[in-house]
Protein backbone atom coordinates (compact mmCIF):
# COMPACT_ATOMS: atom_id res chain seq x y z
CA UNK A 1 0.00 0.00 0.00
CA UNK A 2 1.34 3.39 -0.90
CA UNK A 3 0.41 6.85 -2.08
CA UNK A 4 -3.00 8.13 -1.09
CA UNK A 5 -3.98 5.03 0.91
CA UNK A 6 -0.86 5.29 3.07
CA UNK A 7 -1.44 9.01 3.55
CA UNK A 8 -5.08 8.42 4.55
CA UNK A 9 -4.04 5.75 7.05
CA UNK A 10 -1.37 8.03 8.51
CA UNK A 11 -3.78 10.97 8.79
CA UNK A 12 -6.38 8.73 10.48
CA UNK A 13 -3.77 7.48 12.94
CA UNK A 14 -2.68 11.02 13.85
CA UNK A 15 -6.28 12.18 14.22
CA UNK A 16 -7.07 9.24 16.51
CA UNK A 17 -4.00 9.99 18.64
CA UNK A 18 -5.12 13.62 18.96
CA UNK A 19 -8.66 12.59 19.90
CA UNK A 20 -7.46 9.98 22.43
CA UNK A 21 -5.20 12.54 24.09
CA UNK A 22 -7.90 15.21 24.20
CA UNK A 23 -10.69 12.98 25.56
CA UNK A 24 -9.33 12.55 29.12
CA UNK A 25 -9.53 16.31 29.72
CA UNK A 26 -13.06 16.36 28.35
CA UNK A 27 -13.93 13.32 30.48
CA UNK A 28 -12.71 15.09 33.62
CA UNK A 29 -14.82 18.15 32.85
CA UNK A 30 -17.87 16.06 31.98
CA UNK A 31 -17.52 13.99 35.13
CA UNK A 32 -17.27 17.11 37.29
CA UNK A 33 -20.63 18.20 35.84
CA UNK A 34 -22.23 14.87 36.75
CA UNK A 35 -22.69 13.81 33.12
CA UNK A 36 -21.61 10.76 31.14
CA UNK A 37 -19.80 11.35 27.85
CA UNK A 38 -22.95 10.38 25.91
CA UNK A 39 -25.04 12.81 27.97
CA UNK A 40 -22.42 15.49 27.39
CA UNK A 41 -22.54 14.93 23.64
CA UNK A 42 -26.35 14.89 23.65
CA UNK A 43 -26.41 18.18 25.55
CA UNK A 44 -24.00 19.82 23.11
CA UNK A 45 -25.87 18.45 20.08
CA UNK A 46 -29.28 19.54 21.35
CA UNK A 47 -27.92 23.01 22.10
CA UNK A 48 -26.97 23.27 18.42
CA UNK A 49 -29.95 21.38 16.95
CA UNK A 50 -32.97 22.31 19.04
CA UNK A 51 -36.07 20.36 18.06
CA UNK A 52 -34.34 17.18 16.92
CA UNK A 53 -35.85 13.76 17.57
CA UNK A 54 -34.38 10.97 19.68
CA UNK A 55 -33.46 9.18 16.45
CA UNK A 56 -31.64 12.29 15.19
CA UNK A 57 -29.84 12.49 18.52
CA UNK A 58 -28.87 8.80 18.34
CA UNK A 59 -27.32 9.36 14.90
CA UNK A 60 -25.45 12.46 16.05
CA UNK A 61 -24.14 10.87 19.28
CA UNK A 62 -23.32 7.63 17.46
CA UNK A 63 -25.40 5.27 19.59
CA UNK A 64 -28.27 2.86 19.00
CA UNK A 65 -31.71 4.53 19.25
CA UNK A 66 -32.51 2.47 22.37
CA UNK A 67 -29.41 3.91 24.08
CA UNK A 68 -30.45 7.42 23.01
CA UNK A 69 -33.90 6.80 24.50
CA UNK A 70 -32.25 6.05 27.85
CA UNK A 71 -30.07 9.17 27.59
CA UNK A 72 -33.11 11.32 26.80
CA UNK A 73 -35.12 9.76 29.63
CA UNK A 74 -32.35 10.52 32.16
CA UNK A 75 -31.88 14.07 30.85
CA UNK A 76 -35.66 14.72 31.04
CA UNK A 77 -35.70 13.30 34.58
CA UNK A 78 -32.85 15.67 35.56
CA UNK A 79 -34.80 18.61 34.16
CA UNK A 80 -32.32 19.30 31.33
CA UNK A 81 -34.37 18.16 28.30
CA UNK A 82 -38.01 18.60 27.44
CA UNK A 83 -40.04 16.40 25.04
CA UNK A 84 -42.97 17.79 23.10
CA UNK A 85 -45.17 16.80 20.17
CA UNK A 86 -44.25 17.91 16.69
CA UNK A 87 -46.69 20.59 15.49
CA UNK A 88 -47.23 18.84 12.14
CA UNK A 89 -47.12 15.18 13.22
CA UNK A 90 -48.26 14.25 16.72
CA UNK A 91 -46.51 10.87 16.49
CA UNK A 92 -43.13 12.63 16.51
CA UNK A 93 -41.62 13.85 19.76
CA UNK A 94 -39.18 16.76 19.53
CA UNK A 95 -36.49 17.54 22.08
CA UNK A 96 -35.46 20.90 23.46
CA UNK A 97 -33.36 22.16 26.30
CA UNK A 98 -35.04 23.43 29.43
CA UNK A 99 -33.74 26.72 30.85
CA UNK A 100 -31.58 24.68 33.26
CA UNK A 101 -30.39 22.54 30.32
CA UNK A 102 -29.53 25.63 28.28
CA UNK A 103 -27.54 27.06 31.18
CA UNK A 104 -25.59 23.82 31.59
CA UNK A 105 -25.04 23.58 27.82
CA UNK A 106 -23.59 27.08 27.77
CA UNK A 107 -21.24 26.10 30.58
CA UNK A 108 -20.24 22.83 28.86
CA UNK A 109 -19.73 24.43 25.45
CA UNK A 110 -17.74 27.24 27.04
CA UNK A 111 -15.47 24.77 28.83
CA UNK A 112 -14.99 22.67 25.70
CA UNK A 113 -14.25 25.81 23.69
CA UNK A 114 -11.56 26.91 26.15
CA UNK A 115 -9.94 23.46 25.93
CA UNK A 116 -10.03 23.37 22.11
CA UNK A 117 -8.69 26.94 21.85
CA UNK A 118 -5.75 25.96 24.06
CA UNK A 119 -5.05 22.96 21.82
CA UNK A 120 -5.34 25.00 18.62
CA UNK A 121 -3.13 27.75 19.99
CA UNK A 122 -0.12 25.64 18.92
CA UNK A 123 -0.97 26.50 15.27
CA UNK A 124 0.03 29.69 13.49
CA UNK A 125 -2.50 31.78 11.51
CA UNK A 126 -1.80 30.03 8.21
CA UNK A 127 -2.26 26.61 9.80
CA UNK A 128 -5.47 27.73 11.50
CA UNK A 129 -6.81 29.01 8.18
CA UNK A 130 -5.88 25.73 6.49
CA UNK A 131 -7.43 23.68 9.32
CA UNK A 132 -10.63 25.68 9.13
CA UNK A 133 -10.92 24.98 5.41
CA UNK A 134 -10.21 21.30 5.94
CA UNK A 135 -12.83 21.02 8.68
CA UNK A 136 -15.42 22.82 6.54
CA UNK A 137 -14.76 20.32 3.73
CA UNK A 138 -15.05 17.36 6.11
CA UNK A 139 -18.32 18.64 7.61
CA UNK A 140 -19.78 19.25 4.14
CA UNK A 141 -18.79 15.70 3.16
CA UNK A 142 -20.47 14.26 6.25
CA UNK A 143 -23.60 16.31 5.55
CA UNK A 144 -23.72 14.94 1.99
CA UNK A 145 -23.21 11.39 3.24
CA UNK A 146 -26.07 11.74 5.76
CA UNK A 147 -28.34 13.23 3.09
CA UNK A 148 -27.82 10.15 0.87
CA UNK A 149 -28.16 7.61 3.69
Amino acid sequence: MGGRDALLDSACDELLVFLRKSVPRTAETVSSLGLTLHQFRALVILSAEDGCTTTDLADAVGVHPSVATGIVHRMVHRGLFDRHEDADDRRIRRLSLTPMGRELAEQVVGTARVQRRAQLDALDEAQLTQLRGILETLVAGMDRTRAHA
